[in-house]
């Protein structure tokens, strides 16, 4: 009974896979992911690789920031943040995320 709980906990792990992949990179389109992870694999039973290719090759980079937009954004969060327009715990969240973009 415990195996078969564990072993069913595992599958639906592994069938969401996909999805969670996309919201841990924060992908652009994780709600289509997670529709073709859901839809497409109960339809065409494909879905599922085609939702796991796309979380792991497709990123926020596809958005378009490079690395000088990244540095020019950070600088203007920074003047905002020494004019008092955003607080130290604003700037850095969003420096954090900037960085992970």
């Amino acid at each position: 009974m415990t195996s078969a709980i564990a072993l069913g906990a595992l599958a639906i792990y592994l069938f969401f896979l996909p999805t969670i992949i996309a919201r841990k990179k924060n992908h652009p389109n994780k709600t289509a992911i997670l529709l073709i992870n859901v839809f497409g694999t109960l339809v065409w039973g494909v879905g599922w690789l085609i939702a796991l290719i796309w979380s792991l090759f497709g990123n926020s980079s596809d958005i378009g920031m490079n690395r000088g937009e990244i540095a020019d954004e950070i600088e203007k969060l920074d003047a905002l943040r020494k004019s008092g327009a955003i607080t130290e715990a604003e700037f850095q969240k969003r420096k954090t995320f900037l960085l992970n973009y």
